[in-house]
């Protein structure tokens, strides 16, 4: 399935340019996803219910250690689309803008947040989904323990282009 999503985006980028990694993670039990304005996952090992905007534990990758090619094109302003996927095939997917102000510098977590806030966990702002807005049967996929995907894909804005699309 990564393949098919690889190869999606090399035809819609095309001459744009764009960057790709994956982070995997595992689901929890705890997983709640109920969070308006954020979507995190996290390199700890567990989760307790108060952590309603984690979808995963056990995360391959922080911020910090997302490709330098990705931290680039978002650094630079780049759109940011992030497909969640789990191993049995759910998807749901969201955009998000990059921004000059990213540090990627957290060693434990990745956010991807609804406002402009930006701290070191932060890979994306003015995201079009967060947490609680992840499609419920994936969340319930995530919650039984299943293994997580984000697929990251960082694409070079051309300058006409001055907002994410509405729709992609």
């Amino acid at each position: 399935m990564l393949g098919c999503v690889v190869t999606y985006f090399q035809g819609v980028a095309g001459g744009l340019g764009f960057c790709v990694d994956v982070v995997v993670f595992s689901g929890h039990e705890n997983v709640r996803a109920l969070h308006r304005s954020t979507l995190e996952v996290t390199k700890d090992s567990y989760l307790t219910p108060r952590g309603d905007c984690i979808i995963g534990v056990a995360s391959s990758k922080s911020a910090l250690e997302i490709s330098q090619c990705v931290k680039e094109v978002l650094r630079g302003g780049g759109l940011l689309v992030v497909v969640v996927a789990t191993a049995s095939g759910l998807y749901d997917y969201l955009y998000a803008e990059g921004s000059g102000r990213l540090t990627f510098r957290d060693s434990r977590r990745i956010v991807i947040r609804r406002s402009s806030y930006v701290d070191d966990s932060t890979i994306g702002i003015r995201s079009s989904k967060a947490a609680g807005d992840l499609d419920r049967s994936l969340v319930e996929a995530l919650r039984r323990g299943e293994r997580g995907f984000l697929v990251l894909v960082a694409i070079r804005r051309p300058p006409e282009l001055s907002t994410h699309p509405k729709h992609l």
